[in-house]
């Protein structure tokens, strides 16, 4: 599973290990070396309040916060293992962007690949990334603030629509925003 999720600090053992919030009744522990690369002198210095991406890899049975990872795992065959240092791996830091809570549903819907929002905001040619944790936490993040709203807002709104209103949907946000940063540029 792989949750986006707000890092709470170091839990004291060296700054090694860290309580994250996977918005769950539990925290999730997360190691500096749980990253794809990372070594004792090379490793991330997460900070509280950082966004990391990452899946849950052990479920303890005595009931124990959940072991998290942000390395590739058994079910992520074909993704490229790229180093933590790079930004381009699969898991790892969240830099910039924003965040919100969405419905599991919703959250399970977008991680289809026929998903009828992301392939009508993939048409626009709006440059994004997005993280879909099937927790309910959503990060997206866009070359600018307004665009950054317009996805929010499709994929917000494409929850109780028909897709063909999801389409004329983005069209005409893309459409609205587009005008409106075009006026300010005129200004």
């Amino acid at each position: 599973q792989p949750p986006g999720a707000a890092v709470a600090g170091p839990d004291g053992a060296g700054g090694d290990l860290h309580l994250v919030h996977i918005a769950g009744s539990q925290f999730g522990i997360l190691s500096s070396l749980q990253f794809e690369g990372a070594t004792k002198r090379n490793k991330p210095s997460l900070q509280p309040g950082q966004l990391v991406y990452a899946r849950i890899s052990n479920l303890h049975d005595n009931m124990l916060d959940p072991s998290l990872s942000c390395i590739n795992g058994p079910h992520d065959a074909g993704v490229p293992r790229k180093d933590w240092m790079t930004s381009e791996g699969c898991y790892g830091i969240l830099k910039g962007g924003t965040c919100c809570k969405i419905s599991l549903g919703l959250a399970r819907e977008l991680l289809s690949t026929s998903n009828v929002v992301l392939n009508a905001l993939a048409a626009t040619k709006i440059p994004f990334e997005l993280a879909i944790g099937v927790n309910g936490i959503l990060w997206i993040h866009s070359a600018a603030p307004e665009y950054t709203v317009l996805i929010q807002n499709a994929i917000l709104n494409s929850e109780v629509l028909t897709d063909e209103q999801v389409r004329a949907m983005v069209k005409t946000l893309k459409y609205t925003v587009d005008k409106q940063l075009q006026q300010q540029h005129d200004a």
